[in-house]
């Protein structure tokens, strides 16, 4: 009998059970009644905080449990947004927005809900910004070191700025610098901050500001994504090692080569591959002093070894070891790429020849320029009794025209009119390059 109550008890309890939840989901009220039940209690809570209304420890206690509520299911978004029905997701940003809303009510001085609110307006539908932007102004007034708010008011603020889509609105992009100031206040190795600091300080001509900003970057924490940023700037790392190359174009460009040289040799260094990094090193090194070229050589050697087949940077370390007096190791280093390269890279072995002989006539030593300039045209098949291949031809006048000048400047009139008719040999009785020359 007792075994017939229980069993009878057990199948109540599940018929009961079953039809809670066989129960639609209660229709959602309207979004109109909504915002201005929210409206309503939002301007409540800051006449509120204006009066300084106490707080009992109950309601505070309620009101962190209703935090807790809403953000885990902020967290329940996060975690399945690509996953779940747009739908499924639009329910927990409800539940997220109730818990959050009960949450203020009970203490219109929590910071923390205004945050989880904004940051709720931000990243979901309807995503309203104006919303967003309310909520964490709030926050921060409560209380100035609420990070979370000092973020998305500078992420908004900067959205709205405009940078990187148009013509910058001056009012939100002051708007925005302050704000990113605040994100680095809180947290001195933010690189997101500093990375908005320097473009925006940029975009307003505030060059020692810019300059700054990167610098702070450089010494940032590396961070796990590219976040907003890479949003904003699509394709652009985050990453503290991406500031050395903006650094490196900021400082070349207001002509502080010695410094732009150290970060540049860095870089490429770091990633010998980087053709914009060696691009801005060479600029660099086209305007610095010996003793900063002496800092290239190292990186550029430490780059050259792990890609041995760069002509770019081969090319750049010779320049540099020549600029440096060291003409033999310049050559050393042009020689031994060029036999690497003549089996793969023909055009490239030949420009490198070309550079060997640039490096050669600098410092006045005119034979060996001139064997440097043949082995190029050897090399790129311009060779005696064959005319000279279309597709060779603007390369054969370069050299040519370089072999030329080499010998003027050696004051060898004689071997200068012997390349010419060569060329006029090799060239065509109809180009015009021999006859300029000899006019010349």
């Amino acid at each position: 009998m007792k075994n017939k109550k229980i069993v009878f008890a057990a199948g109540l309890m599940l018929i009961c059970l079953q039809g809670i939840f066989a129960q639609p989901n209660p229709p959602a009220p309207k979004t109109a009644e909504v915002d201005k039940k929210f409206s309503e209690m939002i301007a409540k809570n800051l006449v509120q905080l204006q009066q300084k209304t106490e707080v009992s420890s109950e309601r505070r206690r309620q009101a962190y449990e209703k935090l807790l509520e809403g953000q885990r299911h902020i967290w329940n978004i996060n975690i399945n947004r690509q996953r779940l029905a747009p739908s499924a997701l639009a329910t927990y940003a409800r539940l997220a927005k109730q818990s959050l809303q009960a949450a203020i009510e009970l203490d219109p001085t929590l910071a923390e809900g205004y945050t989880a609110l904004a940051e709720l307006a931000k990243n979901t539908p309807p995503y309203n910004i104006d919303d967003a932007i309310l909520l964490a102004d709030i926050a921060v007034k409560i209380d100035a070191d609420n990070f979370g708010s000092h973020q998305i008011l500078a992420q908004l603020f900067t959205f709205n700025s405009k940078l990187n889509r148009g013509v910058l609105d001056s009012n939100f992009t002051q708007k925005a610098i302050n704000e990113w100031k605040e994100v680095a206040r809180l947290d001195p190795r933010n690189a997101e901050a500093f990375a908005f600091l320097s473009e925006l300080y940029a975009r307003t001509n505030k060059t020692e500001e810019s300059l700054k900003a990167l610098r702070n970057w450089l010494s940032a924490a590396a961070p796990l994504n590219n976040g907003f940023y890479g949003r904003v700037f699509q394709g652009e790392k985050l990453a503290p090692e991406a500031a050395s190359v903006k650094l490196g174009a900021a400082l070349v460009k207001v002509g502080q080569n010695r410094e732009a040289v150290e970060i540049l040799s860095r870089a490429v260094a770091d990633d010998p591959e980087d053709t914009e990094a060696v691009e801005l090193l060479s600029r660099a090194l086209e305007n610095a002093d010996n003793d900063s070229a002496r800092i290239a050589v190292q990186a550029l050697q430490q780059a050259v070894f792990a890609n041995p087949d760069n002509s770019a940077l081969v090319f750049l370390l010779a320049e540099v070891q020549a600029r440096t007096g060291k003409i033999n190791d310049a050559a050393k280093i042009v020689s031994e790429a060029t036999a690497k390269l003549i089996v793969t890279d023909k055009i490239s072995a030949a420009n490198l020849q070309v550079t060997l002989g640039d490096i050669y006539l600098q410092s006045s030593r005119f034979d060996e320029a001139v064997a440097s300039y043949q082995n190029a045209l050897t090399i790129r098949g311009v060779i005696e009794n064959k005319p000279v291949l279309e597709s060779e031809r603007g390369f054969a006048i370069r050299v040519f025209d370089k072999m030329i000048d080499t010998y003027n400047k050696a004051k060898r009139p004689n071997d200068v009119k012997a390349v010419i008719e060569r060329a006029r040999t090799l060239l065509g009785k109809n180009d015009l390059f021999a006859d300029k020359k000899i006019v010349s």
